[in-house]
């Protein structure tokens, strides 16, 4: 008894990093393209967000595998199959970090006016207040901070939507308009709506390299060396919990728009407006405040935790591109806290930025961005493929066979759609 006992300490206490990648991608991909795909497309995004996740699982957990097995990050992984899989990977963060931490911070701010019924304030100066304070949360709280304020988080948005979800069930889905046509899912804006979820359900596949990241910083930050298994173990964790939202999520929009010819579009606060009215409209005004605090709890969750993921890959990055990696070297050490903290206030004014400039299409860009995040998703996942069954890796922490042909059916259903994709866009 007592030695289940320490089992579940140990892994109560190895959790954390999966908590941080999945606050990482219960977000946009949740909150904006989950809700979206149920409402203009029904619930048969139910079988097309599991397949995906289950498709994508591999390369994911194959960011907390290589860190417990190497006590090192992905980004060593990369180094070792040449400079060039470095140069991918920050590729696709410069591509994203700033497109992603300005249109998650604008929404963040249209949720934080709608709630409050501020209107003193505008949406960009709210923005970068908000943007402003989780920069300083970041340089002050470092990574313990970031943990404990995730966990946070992470309970009062499994109490909010699963009692949003469970209310919508209760009330039954709205009746459709007379001659009601939904829009089609393999063309047009459709199409386009199923790419950008595709590319970011449950996240970025970059999230990957981002998580293994997390994990060394853990160790680093506890003095404890999980075992596989509890590695594993909170991993999953956060993947399930998801899996979980991405689903509830699809089903609210489903249940409360789809039907009605309702579209859910605009900027960050005609966005969130829309969002709010449509809840209240079909559950009553007593879900109003519950509906808002799940929808800024996780735009907020996801902003906090990419402005620190980001400036981390980056930092991280460049390291392994000057540096042999060392897990105790003080000049290495060094350079990694400074730069992360000159990157995080680079890439808070660099978000900030973004937005102000193009604040009338923040959906627009993060379609985009969706994307080529989609269109990118193959390479990190056969660098990810690569590293994990290299050399470095001892045989005791490496993949099971059926992981393996899982991640291959995955990688290979990826290019196919990716190449149908870029037929049908030309």
């Amino acid at each position: 008894m007592a030695e289940h006992k320490t089992t579940i300490r140990q892994k109560i206490k190895s959790i954390g990093p999966g908590l941080l990648f999945a606050s990482a991608a219960i977000g946009t991909s949740h909150l904006v393209l989950s809700t979206r795909a149920g409402a203009h497309h029904g619930m048969v995004y139910f079988w097309i967000i599991t397949i995906a996740l289950l498709l994508k699982y591999p390369f994911y957990e194959f960011g907390p595998r290589y860190a417990n097995a190497t006590g090192f990050s992905l980004l060593r992984g990369y180094k070792q199959q040449g400079t060039w899989a470095v140069l991918v990977f920050m590729l696709v963060i410069s591509i994203s970090m700033f497109a992603v931490t300005g249109a998650i911070g604008a929404v963040s701010a249209g949720l934080l006016a709608t709630m409050f019924g501020i209107k003193s304030i505008s949406v960009p100066v709210l923005t970068g207040l908000i943007l402003g304070a989780s920069v300083l949360s970041l340089l002050f709280g470092g990574y313990s901070g970031l943990d404990s304020l995730i966990k946070i988080i992470s309970a009062v948005l499994l109490v909010t939507v699963l009692t949003a979800f469970v209310a919508v069930l209760l009330k039954g889905q709205v009746t459709p308009v007379e001659n009601f046509q939904p829009t089609p899912l393999f063309e047009g804006a459709g199409l386009g709506l199923l790419i950008g979820l595709l590319g970011w359900m449950p996240a970025g596949m970059e999230a990957s390299t981002m998580n293994s990241i997390w994990n060394v910083e853990k160790t680093k930050s506890t003095g404890y060396h999980p075992t596989l298994k509890e590695s594993l173990f909170d991993f999953k964790v956060g993947y399930i919990f998801s899996l979980v939202l991405a689903l509830m999520f699809m089903t609210i929009g489903a249940f409360t728009v789809f039907g009605t010819g309702t579209v859910l579009d605009g900027n960050a606060t005609q966005f969130s407006n829309k969002l709010l009215n449509i809840f209240t409209q079909n559950l009553g005004n007593w879900s109003y405040y519950i509906i808002a605090v799940a929808a800024f709890g996780t735009i907020y969750g996801t902003l906090i935790t990419v402005l620190d993921a980001f400036p981390r890959c980056f930092v991280r990055g460049l390291r392994v591109l000057k540096y042999e990696e060392c897990i105790k070297n003080e000049e290495q050490t060094a350079f990694l806290e400074s730069s992360y903290k000159w990157a995080v206030v680079i890439v808070g004014l660099g978000g900030f930025a973004l937005f102000y400039f193009s604040a009338t299409s923040m959906l627009q860009l993060l379609k985009y961005v969706t994307i080529i995040s989609f269109l990118m998703s193959p390479l990190i996942a056969f660098i990810n493929l690569r590293a994990i069954q290299s050399a470095d890796v001892p045989t005791s922490h490496r993949p099971s066979r059926l992981l393996i042909v899982l991640a291959y059916i995955g990688l290979v259903a990826w290019v196919a759609f990716a190449v149908y994709y870029l037929i049908d866009l030309f």
